[in-house]
């Protein structure tokens, strides 16, 4: 076997958060009598793109990000709603909303028979945690690990060590980091030592300047990398 261990990121990798986060936003906003639409989602989704940046640059805690993405969006629709109540009630709602690609379940069945599994995910506890129970996805990993609960997200190298310290690994240990997040999932595992795959479904150009040792369109593909022939 060539590996001891995969570790998978969990949004856009395992999870479809796109469906999730559209589906979340519209039932938020409807609940504080705000009508959605595409310009309102797409809105979101460029604020709440630059706060995720700046959480893995270390400029801003998760908390705040979460807070902070309704304070920009009501100011710049002019809402009137209350940023805190719209950031709690979508937290709750992106846990409820959206489901698991279908094939993340059975790679993780059967990676799970030859290797140890592991999940690192920058998100609030409360969403990954809720995903993971409603789908009972839970029981496919022997270590998880969310950055709303270490306090510290990808790619810094210390959320990569307390998922090779919970599966009894050390970063000479033959891990792949499984993601499709350059920035922080890529970034991450090639300052911890792990070797990587990107997980590139829409067929996106490989960068230059960020080493990747395997590139996958759909996620049964990391078999191929455990058991080569």
């Amino acid at each position: 076997m060539q590996f001891e261990a995969v570790l998978f990121d969990l949004d856009y990798t395992l999870f479809d958060s796109e469906a999730s986060e559209r589906e979340a936003l519209d039932k938020t906003l409807l609940a504080s009598g705000i009508e959605p639409n595409e310009i309102t989602l797409e809105m979101y989704r460029t604020i709440n793109h630059a706060l995720w940046k700046s959480l893995e640059r270390e400029e801003i805690e998760l908390e705040r990000l979460r807070v902070k993405r309704f304070e920009d969006l009501a100011a710049q629709l002019q809402l009137v709603a209350d940023p805190l109540t719209l950031a709690d009630d979508y937290t709750t709602n992106l846990g409820l909303c959206g489901l698991f690609y279908p094939e993340a379940e059975p790679t993780l069945q059967q990676v799970g028979e030859k290797v140890k599994v592991g999940l690192i995910t920058n998100g609030v506890s409360e969403t990954q945690r809720s995903r993971l129970v409603l789908h009972d996805f839970e029981k496919y990993f022997d270590a998880i690990v969310v950055s709303g609960e270490f306090g510290i997200a990808k790619p810094n190298q210390a959320i990569f060590q307390e998922a090779l310290r919970l599966l009894a690994l050390k970063p000479e240990d033959r891990v792949l980091m499984v993601g499709d997040s350059l920035s922080s999932d890529m970034a991450g595992a090639n300052l911890s030592g792990l070797s990587t795959c990107w997980y590139n479904p829409k067929n996106t150009d490989c960068p230059k300047n960020i080493k990747i040792d395997y590139v996958i369109h759909s996620l049964d593909e990391v078999l191929e990398i455990l058991c080569p022939e």
